[in-house]
C-alpha cells in the first residue's frame, strides 16, 4: 500500500496562488462589492420585517372583521327573537 506524504510545497503554492489572485482585484471594486452585499442584506432584512408587520396587520384586520360579523349576527338574532316574541304577543 502506498502512503501519500503531505507536502508543504503544495500548501505554500496554494497560498502563493491565492495571494497573487487577491492582489489582482482592485480595492475599490472589492469595497463596492462588500458595500453592495451589505445593502442587499439590509434590504432583505427590511423586507422580512415589513412582511411580518404586514401579516400581523392583515391578521388583526381579519380578526376585527370576523368579530364584527359575529357581533352583527348575534345582534340580528336577538332582534329577530324580539320581533318573534312581539308578533306572538300581538297575535295571542
Amino acid at each position: 500500500m502506498a502512503v501519500l506524504e503531505y507536502a508543504d510545497v503544495t500548501r505554500v503554492d496554494r497560498v502563493d496562488r491565492i495571494t497573487a489572485q487577491a492582489r489582482q482585484w482592485p480595492a475599490g471594486r472589492t469595497l463596492l462589492g462588500l458595500l453592495a452585499a451589505l445593502l442587499v442584506g439590509i434590504g432583505r432584512l427590511a423586507f422580512a420585517v415589513f412582511a411580518v408587520l404586514w401579516l400581523a396587520c392583515t391578521w388583526c384586520a381579519a380578526a376585527v372583521k370576523v368579530g364584527w360579523d359575529d357581533a352583527r349576527a348575534a345582534r340580528q338574532a336577538r332582534v329577530d327573537e324580539a320581533m318573534r316574541r312581539a308578533d306572538d304577543g300581538v297575535s295571542a
